[in-house]
């Protein structure tokens, strides 16, 4: 069973690597875009599946768990924004999910601050825990304040969230590809810190540059003939 769940995530990891891709070059809306954006979604909850069951039965890993909760965290809102374009309609699980996100960051904040007390000097694991829990639960801090006030300053905000969320999914599976081998990638584990955050800085500037370019669409006036 621990083999199969690790062939399938390696597998499944893969696959999401490629239909990322395609979908990012498939026009939004289109058929074609959401039936791979299924599939791809479908997979991600897979990953995130079998991640926490290798976490829970077999092995802990604390990369498995970073990358479960980003992945699983960044596909669910991209998911629910789509359901819930109209103000005021989330769900009490969206609710909940956030809350547990924010949970899982402030300890993952906790876990960096152990290591960093543990070896009385910079360790780099114990960064990027506090790196990337202050990043996971100031995502969910956000949406929940997004709840709570249901004033968008945007009219396509519902848009821009699901690229956000949907392109953090994919930089996500990105990290763990670069992170699983590193060997690859880099001569000496010295700098494998470096691989948690390359994709992280490049993805997201890329993804700021997308919105901004379907902005721009959206204020340009359309002629009329």
């Amino acid at each position: 069973m621990e083999r199969f769940l690790l062939l399938s995530h390696a597998g499944s990891g893969c696959l999401v690597l490629l239909l990322g891709l395609i979908n990012m070059l498939n026009r939004k809306g289109h058929r074609n875009h959401i039936i791979t954006g299924k599939i791809y979604v479908g997979l991600m909850w897979w990953i995130c599946a079998s991640a926490v069951c290798v976490i829970s039965f077999y092995r802990f890993s604390a990369f498995l768990l970073v990358i479960a909760v980003l992945t699983f965290y960044s596909t669910f809102v991209g998911v629910r924004v789509l359901r819930r374009k109209k103000l005021g309609t989330e769900k009490w699980y969206d609710w909940v999910v956030a809350i547990l996100t924010i949970l899982f960051g402030v300890g993952l904040c906790g876990y960096g601050i152990s290591v960093f007390m543990k070896v009385s000097n910079f360790h780099w694991l114990g960064a990027l825990s506090i790196g990337f829990g202050i990043f996971t639960a100031s995502g969910a801090v956000r949406d929940i304040r997004f709840f709570v006030s249901r004033q968008p300053n945007e009219r396509l905000w519902w848009l821009y969230q699901h690229i956000n969320a949907m392109g953090g999914s994919y930089i996500a599976a990105i990290t763990a590809f670069a992170v699983q081998n590193g060997g690859v990638f880099l001569p000496s584990q010295s700098w494998a810190w470096l691989l948690w955050v390359l994709p992280g800085v490049v993805g997201s500037q890329i993804l700021s540059r997308v919105v901004a370019n379907h902005r721009k669409k959206v204020s340009i006036p359309v002629r009329q003939s």
